[in-house]
């Protein structure tokens, strides 16, 4: 696909100086509800290029007609584990969070997960 051709009708906001309980941080979408689907959020505090990539590639899925759903495990994204999408609140609204696994593929329900990656299950950010 070739993604120099799309428009993006989105916004990503990084929401600066957020970093909450265990060095989470706010970054989302608006705009997916032009497609008639939840906005993304992130808030594990990895480089902002990464979040980046998460969030708009995302987007071009949505935009390309995919739908998303919490609980659902997406593959594509990283080559070798899926993410998992959950709803959460971000400040009154209700979003797709992007839960990544650690580097041995755990979950942040599993207790073996890493702490950092355990943090994408705060909710810091609701109402």
């Amino acid at each position: 696909m070739n993604r120099n051709k799309e428009t993006m009708t989105w916004n990503i906001h990084y929401v600066i100086n957020t970093i909450g309980p265990g060095g989470i941080i706010n970054a989302h979408t608006h705009g997916m509800n032009v497609y008639g689907h939840k906005d993304f959020q992130v808030v594990l505090n990895f480089p902002i290029w990464h979040i980046g990539y998460l969030l708009n590639e995302m987007g071009h899925r949505v935009q390309n007609g995919e739908r998303f759903s919490p609980g659902q495990l997406i593959q594509g994204i990283y080559e070798d584990c899926p993410i998992r999408l959950e709803t959460f609140r971000e400040t009154g609204r209700d979003v797709l969070r992007i839960i990544i696994p650690d580097k041995n593929n755990r979950f942040p329900d599993d207790p073996l997960c890493e702490d950092r990656y355990k943090v994408q299950l705060n909710r810091a950010f609701e109402d």
